[in-house]
């Protein structure tokens, strides 16, 4: 088998480079193909909570999250794809004893104004109107976000994919790449658990596996990975609103409910008690998680990571949930799950050419919060592939040699 561009990764960005790709390159005199050692959305994005905000501190990435959620809102309109896109609204809490925390949302939103990201930054009964039953204390300081939202991570790596072959690429399941081959300093191609392939260009979108093919190519990046765990909780008088499959829709609008139930409330960044909750309405239930890593286990071998939820991680989300939001009290569970972040010291991604070695692209490293920003990594990797000028990104701010003359110092903090 042999590929112009070997994209290996069937996550979301594997996926969004490969729709991207194909819709640049003739698939007859430049193949692109996909590759996914398990089925798609299988590793960190099928895990991913999905939340599309564009509250961040760097110009770049709000900007990026911005152009995605463009997408992301107009997808089915313009593909006919479900992908569970819901605009429930995003909001970022600060408390009143975080006065840093309150002057970080407040000079994050002057700047997303800037971008044309649309923000409310609210006080106390505010914050109730737009999450009624929210409790707040006095001073509490909130960035509303009325056009976030989240999506549903592995209907929304199917659609890229499909979306992909659509325009003539290759999407090859259930084949595991077990090195990369190099000759002379350049990619020849990939040995894999059915025979080798070939190709020109290589992108490695492996996520939480990318070390581990990296490093036989002395190719050595500050790359870790974590396991953050989330519960569920039943949500409140919500009706649930998955499986309402109609044959006599489109077959591109698989399990397409004829309507979305409504979220109970907004997705909440609860930056004062270090969670954030997202309702999950197609399930009937609510997510919640940590928002940074700090106490998440360090994973070696990511196939042997464990898939059990402590019982205190479980108690700490509970609490931390009605704590913010009483009419949870006594919400029934409703299941746990336990993802991998792979992690870089200064919590953004790797992208972009690696110099000693012609046709290796590294696309890794999005330290949990990466789905929100897929399409534009897909559009601006494309361009890079293609050697157009990047214009979908930030380019340097993601340079994959960044820490090559700077210390690598941990970092285990939320990316807003």
């Amino acid at each position: 088998m042999r590929a112009k561009v070997l994209i290996v990764g069937g996550g979301v960005m594997g996926a969004s480079i490969a729709w991207h790709l194909a819709m640049r390159l003739d698939p007859h005199e430049e193949p692109v193909m996909l590759l996914e050692k398990s089925r798609l959305g299988a590793g960190s994005t099928g895990k991913s909570g999905a939340i599309l905000r564009q509250q961040y501190s760097d110009r770049p990435l709000a900007a990026m999250a911005r152009d995605s959620l463009r997408v992301y809102s107009n997808f089915e309109r313009l593909t006919g794809r479900f992908i569970g896109f819901q605009r429930m609204g995003v909001l970022t809490l600060a408390g009143p004893r975080q006065p840093e925390q309150q002057e970080l949302v407040v000079r994050n939103s002057f700047m997303q104004r800037e971008l044309g990201i649309k923000v409310d930054l609210l006080r106390g009964r505010d914050i109730e109107r737009v999450a009624p039953g929210i409790a707040v204390e006095d001073g509490t300081l909130a960035a509303y976000e009325p056009e976030g939202g989240g999506a549903d991570p592995v209907r929304t790596v199917e659609a890229f994919a499909a979306l992909a072959r659509e325009r003539g690429a290759t999407v090859r399941q259930g084949i595991e790449v077990l090195s990369i081959q190099t000759r002379a300093g350049s990619v020849v191609g990939v040995e894999t658990n059915v025979g080798p392939i070939q190709c020109e260009t290589l992108v490695l979108a492996a996520g939480p596996w990318s070390r581990r093919l990296l490093e036989p190519l002395g190719v050595r990046v500050p790359l870790r990975v974590v396991r953050p765990e989330q519960s569920f909780f039943a949500t409140p008088d919500h009706s649930r609103g998955a499986a309402l499959e109609d044959p006599a829709l489109d077959p591109r609008l698989r399990l397409r409910p004829r309507e979305l139930p409504a979220a109970l409330h907004p997705v909440l960044l609860d930056l004062e008690h270090n969670a954030y909750s997202r309702c999950v309405t197609l399930e009937g239930r609510t997510r919640v998680g940590r928002l940074d890593y700090h106490e998440d286990e360090e994973i070696e071998n990511p196939d042997l990571a464990r898939e059990t939820v402590s019982s205190e991680f479980c108690a700490w989300s509970r609490e931390q949930l009605e704590a913010r939001l009483p009419v949870y009290g006594g919400a029934e569970e409703a299941g746990t799950l336990a993802g991998l972040y792979t992690i870089t010291p200064d919590a953004q991604a790797l992208i972009g050419p690696w110099k000693h070695i012609e046709g290796l692209f590294l696309v890794t490293g999005f330290s949990g919060h990466g789905f929100k920003l897929a399409p534009s990594v897909g559009e601006g990797v494309a361009e890079m592939v293609t050697g157009h000028p990047v214009s979908a990104f930030d380019a340097p701010f993601f340079d994959p040699h960044r820490f090559e003359n700077r210390s690598a110092g941990e970092c285990r903090a939320f990316g807003l």
